[in-house]
């Protein structure tokens, strides 16, 4: 996977966190997915990006599995 694939998820599409959330993708767990509301979810590490570019740091977030099947990321 490109290391230079960025996701904009909707609060709706990851766990634990509120309102949009900006992530450079670095590596998708995509061998234990979790199972939430009948969903397969998937442990996703990246980067957080503020809105203007700037990097604020590494994040692990749980993020809906259709969401990334739909960024074209193969699960």
């Amino acid at each position: 996977m490109s290391e230079r694939l960025v996701l904009v998820l909707a609060e709706r599409d990851y766990l634990y966190g509120a309102g949009d959330l900006t992530l450079r993708v670095q590596l998708v767990e995509a061998e234990d997915p979790i199972t939430y509301d009948d969903e397969l979810w998937y442990y996703v590490h990246g980067v957080q990006l503020a809105r203007e570019g700037r990097e604020v740091g590494a994040r692990v977030v749980v993020v809906r599995g259709r969401r990334l099947a739909g960024a074209g990321i193969e699960l």
